[in-house]
């Protein structure tokens, strides 16, 4: 049973503050993201007693599986979710494990409708696990369906007999025989975990390689308690890793069971921190940069339109409404400990109300700006009503002597108070009585931390 004291939370969350406003130049400092892999690879298995000695071409695996991870998560569609992504989840582990450290790099390598379908390289991987769907260059599914709505049937694209291992992931993730897995279920933590212990499996025996499933099924996010039964995700996972734990011989006590899934709640709930930290505008940078990853127009940093971006908005404030702090973070037999969770909700829940207050205020004016488009001439480039978005490119400056067209814009583009008219006004009203939170007026009127996109 994992007992973690409160100096190990408190160094957690220490980092995490260092780490949140660390530039990127000191990260780059760190080495190279596949450099970075390869050591935490070699490190993790050095721990769990893989090395050289007992594996000739350990270093050439390893290199595999950065280079697996690294093209996984550097695609084009992943802002949030790249690499930098699995790094800060392992930071923010309150027991540094290895097992956890290595879920943790493999837990997001499949993004199915983020990155837009599979890879050549993954589809290898995961072969006996998916078929392709007819039709579909890519498709998760034997079933004909469309390839962006994929479908794997659990326990029997490949039977049981023929791969014991793939079987062995199934049952972790609870899935009956012929179920349909889906975005709904798990399909992204399914198909990385399978991937995990496929590439895993030369050097790590079968109940290590379950501890890893069983790490990576507990980071499908944000399940409530059942209604009908009272028990959580947790006290689920550890129904299924029990019976697994019989089914394949395993080995394990009761004891490392709980242990399992404690594990489990931990990397769970690291990979979703951001919601718990005490750092409101750290937060809405986070949430912010997850817009492009589920809105495909807003990838086009310059060529997006008004609803599109609209659309998004309202997605992401729907989102806000409908997710409930308690549910965020999973915890097994008093680890992570009370008043750990009791914090991480506490501050989860000021930030969904900030999240709210914020995105309904971009929401409101994205909507009088979309209906202004609508109305004059229809939907159109964000830049169009907003002006020229951040771009890499800068104006060349006009030759000496040639700057009458800059004197014709000026009265356009000066602010009032540069053209005689005094911005403040001569009695100062008093706004005491309205009430507003301070943090949205803040990022409101100065702007979030990072810089975006969109």
């Amino acid at each position: 049973m994992i007992i973690p004291n409160g100096s190990d939370v408190k160094k957690v969350e220490q980092v995490q503050l260092a780490r949140s406003h660390e530039s990127s130049k000191t990260q780059e400092k760190r080495g190279t993201y596949i450099t970075r892999l390869v050591m935490t690879l070699e490190e993790c298995l050095a721990k769990l007693g893989v090395n050289t000695t007992t594996h000739v071409d350990l270093l050439a695996l390893i290199e595999r599986m950065a280079c697996l991870i690294h093209e996984s998560m550097s695609v084009s569609s992943r802002n949030y979710h790249s690499v930098q992504h699995v790094f800060d989840v392992a930071e923010n582990l309150i027991i540094d494990e290895p097992i956890a450290v290595i879920a943790a790099l493999f837990h997001d390598c499949v993004y199915y409708h983020v990155d837009g379908g599979l890879s050549d390289l993954q589809y290898e991987k995961l072969k006996g696990a998916v078929t392709r769907a007819a039709g579909a260059a890519n498709g998760v599914s034997g079933c004909g369906c469309l390839q962006n709505t994929p479908i794997c049937e659990a326990h029997k694209t490949t039977h049981c007999a023929d791969d014991t291992l793939l079987c062995m992931v199934e049952k972790i993730f609870g899935y009956s025989v012929g179920q349909a897995v889906n975005h709904t279920n798990g399909l992204n933590e399914f198909l990385s975990a399978i991937i995990a212990v496929r590439e895993l499996a030369p050097v790590l025996p079968r109940p290590t390689l379950a501890k890893i499933a069983c790490c990576l099924e507990a980071t499908i996010p944000f399940r409530p308690v059942d209604t009908k039964t009272g028990e959580s995700c947790m006290d689920k996972l550890f129904d299924k890793m029990t019976k697994v734990n019989v089914d394949f011989s395993l080995g394990f006590s009761q004891e490392e069971v709980v242990t399992c899934v404690q594990r489990a709640a931990d990397l769970s709930g690291a990979d979703v921190l951001n919601f718990g930290t005490g750092d409101v505008f750290w937060f809405l940078d986070n949430t912010w940069s997850l817009l492009p990853e589920s809105n495909e127009g807003l990838r086009r940093s310059h060529l997006y339109t008004v609803q599109q971006f609209q659309f998004a908005v309202f997605k992401m404030y729907g989102f806000f409404c409908f997710l409930q702090p308690e549910v965020i973070y999973p915890f097994y037999q008093n680890f992570p400990a009370p008043e750990t969770i009791q914090e991480r909700v506490g501050h989860a829940s000021n930030n969904l109300h900030v999240g709210r207050s914020y995105v309904g205020a971009k929401l409101l004016s994205l909507s009088i700006l979309s209906a202004v488009a609508e109305l004059t001439g229809g939907d159109a480039p964000i830049s169009l009503f907003m002006g020229d978005l951040p771009s890499r490119h800068t104006s060349i400056a006009s030759p000496i002597g040639q700057t009458g067209k800059h004197d014709k814009l000026s009265s356009l583009t000066e602010p009032a108070g540069l053209m005689g008219v005094d911005l403040e006004d001569e009695g100062e009203e008093d706004f005491s009585d309205i009430k507003y939170n301070k943090d949205v007026y803040e990022v409101l009127s100065k702007g979030r931390r990072t810089e975006s996109s969109f």
